[in-house]
């Protein structure tokens, strides 16, 4: 089956070559524990969901064009439980000591779970989950003092366009949401036997409820994995309902740094609704202090120009 789908995805691939670039690109990492980072070329994309596709939210548009003049590189994966754990033994920073779970009904604060426990079975290689915003931003400093280079997290702008990975449709893999097992980590028809009660996409890849082991599926143009499903991952930007007024380069559009509403970006394992695996989806996060068993990040590295 995975086979099939790899050679469905060659095809697609080859179809929306003219949507820009497309293809695995260089890659690269500053030390043995960092992340793997790939390199996006400088492009230009249409940003956001024009009206009429399926499963459009308001805050998804207006569509602009977004221009990015210089690469950056981006995590070929989220970041893993022992990328976060090697910080964690360097600085002693231990990140957030409670974490928002799925309790068997409802989501809900469990104060013994952090990191090392979101409630579901997890090893060294399955991306971080239960760390807030501001726990993902300290992991990137350090990665930062560590290396010498500047890591961050994605602009909103610099995410879509990586994840897109030269696609122009509302998903960036073939199929639409009945193919995502192939692609992603989703609330599929496994994870519904195991939680009746959840939302599921009509496709099963076999892993039930909690988080895959990261590069566990096909990988999109550009070769990022696990760019949609697994887990939610947290954007720069301060969250607003809508595109006007917003960045058309690789800005973050925040309050100095500063945001009482943040976003997270890119679906995850838990209780899709219709249209979440979408390219342009967003949503919003009620603070930057939240943590929760679903949610983690990947980082951006700056390059400068060429």
């Amino acid at each position: 089956m995975r086979f099939i789908a790899l050679l469905f995805s060659l095809s697609w691939l080859a179809a929306c070559a003219s949507s820009g670039p497309a293809g695995p690109l260089s890659s690269f990492k500053d030390c043995a524990t960092c992340p793997e980072m790939v390199v996006i070329p400088p492009g230009q994309f249409d940003m956001g969901a024009p009206e009429g596709e399926e499963y459009r939210a308001e805050d998804e548009g207006p569509v602009r064009t977004v221009t990015h003049t210089v690469p950056f590189a981006i995590g070929k994966h989220e970041i893993t439980r022992r990328q976060f754990a090697t910080s964690v033994n360097e600085t002693g920073y231990w990140g957030s000591a409670r974490c928002l779970i799925w309790n068997g009904s409802q989501l809900a604060f469990k104060d013994a779970n952090s990191w090392l426990d979101p409630d579901y079975d997890v090893s060294d290689d399955h991306p971080m989950v239960c760390v807030s915003w501001w726990d993902a931003k300290a992991y990137a400093e350090w990665l930062t003092e560590k290396t010498g280079h500047t890591y961050r997290l994605p602009a909103e702008t610099e995410w879509e366009y990586a994840v897109r990975g030269g696609t122009r449709t509302a998903y960036s893999f073939p199929g639409g949401e009945d193919n995502a097992c192939a692609y992603a980590n989703v609330s599929d028809i496994s994870a519904k036997a195991e939680v009746p009660d959840w939302n599921a996409v009509n496709c099963d890849d076999g892993v039930g409820f909690g988080t895959a082991p990261v590069g566990s599926y096909l990988p999109n143009g550009f070769g990022l994995h696990d760019t949609i499903g697994n887990v939610w991952e947290w954007m720069a930007d301060c969250y607003r309902d809508s595109f006007v007024g917003a960045p058309t380069n690789n800005s973050t559009w925040g309050d100095g740094g500063i945001c009482n509403a943040v976003l997270d970006r890119g679906g995850g394992f838990s209780n899709i609704f219709p249209g979440h695996l979408r390219a342009a989806n967003r949503s919003i996060a009620p603070s930057p202090h939240i943590a929760v068993y679903s949610l983690g990040f990947r980082l951006v590295r700056d390059l400068g120009t060429p």
